[in-house]
């Protein structure tokens, strides 16, 4: 037996407009005060080059000889001040301190594509992430980061629970259903920063960081999954009303592992894009576990608070037992997420 579980008709929620200060976020406020800077430092040596080159005309040589030491002096601290070693240093690459974190809330608007059930009850899932948010009760997630120098820790809990009612009329009968999903995700990972190269010949730093420049992280852990799923079926028919609850719970945990990689634009606009697979069919996972997630964020001037968008993709492809006693799950989930994230 087979339901179809999802809307036909158009979703009644519109995607989110973009905050304004993401289009802000593409003009850096300090870029002219940056050549200001630069412009100055540059008139000032040069000034000092053709008072020493005056002086060697008129045969002064000892103040010609002290007048090229100094410009030469002056150009070799502008040079070392442009940028800091920061890649080939031994501190964090967000800093000196030696332990940091990155705490953020966020809302992953999901969308769900594939199949769930068991034995012979097998629901095929078709939801847009405009359905979901409309059946949604609660949701919650967050993803915790903690550094220590170049080695990273990493948790990211996910909670929902949906609940949908539908019913579907025939001549003589209805059948209606009502389900309830309540879904726990936890991503726990742990990994080491392996390289930090810059993006071009020309690049800037502040206490924080380089940019342009690209940083590239290897991780691997785990992911726990929990589905607790109710659906009540009732069947009206002129000679009375039956009815039948089916119960599916389910827990695994996934071996996974991963790389990240972070763009980082500017002082303030960066991209990152992070890929992991797991599962491998171990008997207690999935068979494949495959999840992609990719962020633009801009950290603002206040308390390194940073907000950001972006777009996940995870695929679960699970099963366990046999003949009705067979559960499946493998479905796509996928959808837009924005966030708010504060580093200290």
């Amino acid at each position: 037996m087979k339901l179809i579980i999802g809307k036909t008709g158009n979703s009644n929620i519109c995607f989110l407009i973009l905050p304004i200060f993401f289009i802000l976020a593409l003009i850096n406020p300090l870029s002219a005060l940056t050549a200001e800077t630069k412009q100055t430092g540059s008139t000032f040596l040069q000034d000092k080059l053709n008072t020493a080159r005056e002086y060697e005309l008129s045969g002064n040589y000892t103040n010609t000889d002290r007048l090229f030491a100094q410009a030469d002096k002056e150009e070799d601290n502008s040079q070392s001040k442009e940028v800091k070693p920061y890649l080939s240093g031994a501190g964090g690459y967000y800093g000196d301190k030696d332990w940091q974190a990155f705490v953020a809330m966020y809302m992953w608007f999901v969308g769900m594509n594939g199949e769930t059930g068991k034995g012979n009850l097998v629901a095929d899932v078709d939801v847009g992430f405009g359905d979901i948010w409309d059946n949604l009760d609660f949701g919650f997630q967050a993803h915790i980061e903690v550094w220590y120098k170049k080695v990273i820790f990493f948790v990211d809990p996910l909670y929902m629970n949906l609940s949908s009612s539908n019913k579907n009329t025939r001549v003589v009968s209805s059948i209606r259903s009502d389900l309830d999903l309540e879904m726990f995700m936890m991503d726990m990972a742990a990994g080491y920063r392996v390289a930090e190269i810059p993006l071009g010949s020309s690049t800037q730093s502040n206490n924080f960081k380089t940019w342009p420049s690209l940083a590239v992280d290897l991780y691997g852990g785990g992911r726990l999954v929990s589905l607790d799923t109710k659906l009540d079926l009732t069947l009206e028919t002129p000679i009375g009303t039956r009815g039948q609850r089916v119960k599916l719970s389910e827990t695994w945990f996934d071996f996974i592992v991963g790389t990240r990689l972070i763009f980082d634009f500017t002082e303030n606009l960066l991209l990152s894009v992070k890929s992991d697979i797991g599962g491998f069919g171990l008997g207690f996972s999935s068979n494949i576990d495959w999840n992609f997630v990719s962020n633009v964020g801009y950290q603002l001037p206040w308390w390194g608070i940073t907000p950001y968008v972006g777009y996940r993709v995870l695929y679960l492809d699970y099963e366990d037992g046999s003949g009705d006693n067979k559960f499946i799950y493998k479905v796509w989930t996928t959808g837009p997420q924005i966030g708010l994230g504060v580093r200290f």
